[in-house]
Order: structure tokens, then sequence, then C-alpha cells
């Protein structure tokens, strides 16, 4: 028994002999990684966003029944915008991964937060504004204008990822 655990301390302490005459990764060979996840993260938030600012303004679409449906989609998709930024993004930065990794990630993170949470809270002025049209109201231009305000600040970081640099 003392044999065999002995072989196998000397089987693995000579595989793992390479990894000990490496040297310590230096930040450098880091980045570039940390850039790519952070780019994907900052695009799957911005997905995430749309698809919940979706899915809260279409609740409301539906709850109206078909004769209003098609009267409010316009209000009801405006949630999804902030995915489609978050693809912009995402293929804007890819060629400077390699050159400057650390501004791409800054970026992406940035925007990451700002897309989500501008969806979501705009999915939820939506559904706001499509009850109001299906009380019976003459809203439409006003759901339009209050659902566009949260879009402000998607696009003010979607502007930030091309100036900052």
């Amino acid at each position: 028994m003392k044999k065999m655990m002995f072989f196998l301390l000397l089987t693995l302490a000579a595989a793992a002999s390479p990894a000990w005459c490496q040297e310590a990764s230096s930040a450098q060979q880091w980045a570039p990684l940390i850039a790519k996840l952070t780019l994907g993260l900052s695009l799957s938030l911005g997905l995430a966003g749309s698809a919940i600012g979706l899915v809260i303004s279409f609740q409301a679409l539906l709850a109206g029944g078909e004769e209003n449906f098609y009267k409010n989609i316009a209000v009801a998709l405006m949630p999804s915008t902030q995915g489609i930024y978050g693809m912009v993004i995402f293929f804007t930065n890819l060629g400077a991964l390699s050159a400057d990794p650390q501004t791409v990630a800054g970026k992406a993170a940035i925007a990451s937060v700002i897309l989500m949470i501008s969806a979501v809270y705009q999915g939820i002025v939506c559904a706001a504004g499509i009850k109001s049209i299906q009380e019976g109201r003459n809203t439409l231009g006003n759901a339009l204008v209050a659902g566009a305000m949260p879009e402000t600040y998607a696009v003010f970081a979607l502007v930030m990822t091309f100036i900052l640099k």
C-alpha cells in the first residue's frame, strides 16, 4: 500500500512539474479574457433587460384584448432597443479586445448596467402607458414620450461607448 501511495505521489509530482517551472501570469495575459467576459456579460444583460421589459409591456398589451393589440404595439415594443444597443456595443468593440482590453471592459461594464436597468423600467413605464390607453384616455403620444425617457439613458450609454477612449 505504501509503495502504491509513493508511486501515485511520484506520478502526480512528475505530471505537475512543468507547472512549477512556469512564471506567474501577468495582468496583460488576463486582460483580454476579462474584457471578453465583460463584453459578453454586457451583451447578455442588455438582451436580458430587453426581454424583461418586453415581458412587462406585453403583459399589459395582452390584458387589453385583441381590439387594442395593434393600436398599442409600438409602445409595447419600446424596451427591445436596449438589446440592439448591447449588440452594437459588442460588435463595435470586438476589434479593440487585443489592443485596449481595459477600455473595452470598462465600456462594457458601464453600459451593461445602464442597458438592463433602463430596459426593465422602460417596460414598466410602457405598461402604464398601455393601461392608460386601454382605459379610454387618448394618451398614445404621452405613452410614447414617457416610454422614451428611460430610452434616453440607454442612448447616452451607447454614445459614451463611442466617446470613451
